[in-house]
């Protein structure tokens, strides 16, 4: 009896065996869109003096704010006091100005823009120092308003930064295309405009 009821659990371990085999496969998981890694911040630093001056930096990019790129190890304070500390000044705490993010359109499609790029901007004024002398890499010059509205090429950077510079009480947001042909850039849009996030 014994044997009988080992054989018939056997039997039905075989058949229950068979039965999954020849089961149809399990549906596969439902598609998840692939997450684009963090195409990283720029932190953007407007200094400005007691005469109301913009400090600009002149580098292989042109004329434009002072600016870290957070992908260290860093909070926000420190890459933005590390950034002040190189350039030789000592200013009051940084007040978050606004927040810009970036799309970019490229052809071909670049791996590494496929997430959204942010741009902060920090105001603060100058306590004391001097910005570096100039080198063969980089220039300095405190600017007025109308200055860096001709001084700063990037279209994008140009119409931030006066947004900040010509509203101040306001923190800032938007959001801007950037279109590139290859190396060259082809077209700046701004997409969200300018609006108050406070």
């Amino acid at each position: 009896m014994a044997r009988r009821a080992a054989r018939w659990i056997a039997i039905a371990g075989m058949i229950a065996t068979a039965s999954a085999v020849h089961a149809d496969p399990p549906p596969p998981p439902p598609a998840v869109a692939r997450t684009a890694q963090d195409d990283y911040t720029i932190l953007r630093l407007l200094v400005t003096d007691d005469q109301g001056r913009l400090l600009l930096e002149h580098n292989r990019s042109g004329w434009m704010t002072p600016a870290v790129r957070a992908n260290r190890k860093q909070s926000v304070q420190e890459a933005l006091r590390q950034l002040a500390t190189e350039l030789g000044l000592q200013v009051s705490p940084f007040t978050l100005a606004a927040l810009y993010s970036y799309r970019f359109n490229e052809d071909p499609p670049d791996p590494t823009h496929d997430a959204v790029s942010f741009r902060q901007h920090y105001r603060a004024t100058l306590r004391s120092g001097q910005p570096p002398a100039t080198t063969a890499d980089k220039q300095y010059r405190w600017v007025s308003r109308d200055e860096a509205a001709h001084l700063i090429g990037m279209q994008a950077l140009r119409m931030e930064t006066l947004q900040v510079l010509d509203h101040p009480e306001t923190l800032w947001g938007g959001a801007f295309e950037l279109s590139f042909k290859g190396d060259e850039a082809t077209g700046t849009e701004l997409i969200e405009p300018f609006y108050p996030l406070r």
